[in-house]
């Protein structure tokens, strides 16, 4: 288990403040709310044990306040790029008025509020997901972003959170907060946030998930001086000047699960709940016919449909395989729906990133790929005859 960095707790300052106001996480949040603008590039890093080397990408971060967004949320751009200079994989993810776009370096995706409502708000339909311009790679590092986790960490009981108003870190003074979430008498995850005491901006988040388990991660942000820019106006024509290739070339109609099918099922590097790691390559063969399926642990239909789909492999001419992946990042959670995998099955957790490339925005979803690796047909959502559906749609594979 990697440990946090000390924190040095200074003599109680006089007065009930700091000098800049911040006596709580909700001042914290607040402040970060109330920004007219930020900038700033920053370094994000994941390391597992059962890693060699961390997976590390630098990102530049833009937000601009915009009090009247339809989805109040602030216009943002965010750019990344692997560290690893033999990873040319860079892309980026923007957000203004009701329209988001997103790009891998192979494809630009893209909505609109005005087209369709339900990606951005699934709650419409029932899903407990985020809208999809809140799941951009990312976007957690944004300070709208860390000033909801930071008020519903504090509002909610199963974590315990602690205020540092005076701290000191490597021999810098800071505001701290940390939060630790208690599931089932284990530690599920910790949580370190520094912020400038002077500036309430973001220096340093830290969040270990299962620590001290086989399937423990550390996430480490570090910001390179945040601040206060001047407010930049994104819309399209401002995406399109600055990135032409991407528009020119990979731009396409609003992309969605429902162009999948004739596609190859995009690449994807997932965790396992047992620590491990489950990689493909775009292109890469199945043994044999596979469902994917794209979940949310606490997702309403998410039983249902564990089951309709164990009962469709049963009754296949064939054994194809299903992939659970789930978009939860806490174990505890995946492995309470499903303890353990059946014959044939893997059990993915955190695999957002995956939902997000094969346009998935609500969940559950169900893809059913060939053995050559392309996408054969996709289902959405979960129906009463989802096991006789797979059947038919699957029987017909060459297995």
């Amino acid at each position: 288990m990697r440990k946090m960095l000390p924190l040095v707790i200074f003599a109680a300052v006089s007065g009930s403040m700091t000098a800049a106001g911040f006596d709580s996480a909700a001042d914290i949040a607040s402040h970060l709310e109330q920004l007219p603008a930020f900038k700033t590039s920053a370094r994000f890093a994941v390391s597992m044990p059962q890693m060699t080397d961390d997976v590390v990408y630098l990102v530049d971060l833009i937000q601009t306040a915009t009090p009247d967004d339809p989805l109040r949320c602030d216009s943002y751009l965010i750019e990344w790029n692997p560290a690893d200079e033999a990873n040319r994989n860079k892309g980026f993810s923007a957000y203004y008025s009701g329209n988001h776009f997103r790009f891998n370096g192979q494809r630009l995706q893209e909505y609109h509020l005005a087209a369709d409502s339900i990606p951005f708000r699934p709650d419409i339909i029932g899903s407990r997901s985020e809208g999809v311009h809140r799941t951009a790679q990312f976007y957690a590092m944004l300070p709208q972003a860390i000033a909801t986790e930071l008020r519903r960490m504090d509002n909610d009981p199963a974590y315990r959170v602690t205020f540092h108003r005076d701290t000191l870190v490597s021999g810098n003074k800071v505001v701290a907060v940390e939060a630790v979430l208690d599931q089932s008498g284990a530690t599920a995850m910790e949580a370190e946030y520094i912020f400038d005491p002077a500036t309430g901006m973001p220096v340093r988040i830290i969040l270990e998930n299962n620590p001290g388990s086989i399937s423990e991660q550390t996430v480490m942000m570090n910001y390179e001086n945040p601040s206060e820019a001047a407010p930049v106006t994104i819309n399209e024509q401002w995406l399109i000047d600055r990135y032409p290739e991407a528009f020119g070339q990979y731009r396409e109609s609003t992309f969605s699960i429902d162009n999948l099918p004739g596609q190859q099922l995009p690449g994807f590097a997932v965790p396992t709940t047992t620590g491990e790691r489950y990689s493909r390559q775009a292109g890469d063969r199945f043994h044999t016919p596979t469902i994917i399926a794209l979940l949310d642990a606490e997702g309403g239909f998410t039983p249902q449909s564990i089951t309709a789909l164990r009962d469709a492999a049963s009754r296949m001419p064939y054994q194809p395989d299903i992939i659970w992946a789930f978009t939860d990042k806490v174990a505890d959670r995946v492995e309470a729906v499903i303890p353990r995998p059946e014959p044939g099955e893997h059990l993915l957790m955190s695999a957002r990133s995956l939902a997000r490339d094969c346009g998935a925005s609500t969940l559950p979803a169900f893809i059913i790929v060939g053995k050559d690796g392309i996408v054969k047909n996709v289902i959405v959502g979960f129906n009463n005859s989802l096991a006789s559906d797979v059947i038919q749609k699957m029987a017909v594979m060459e297995p």
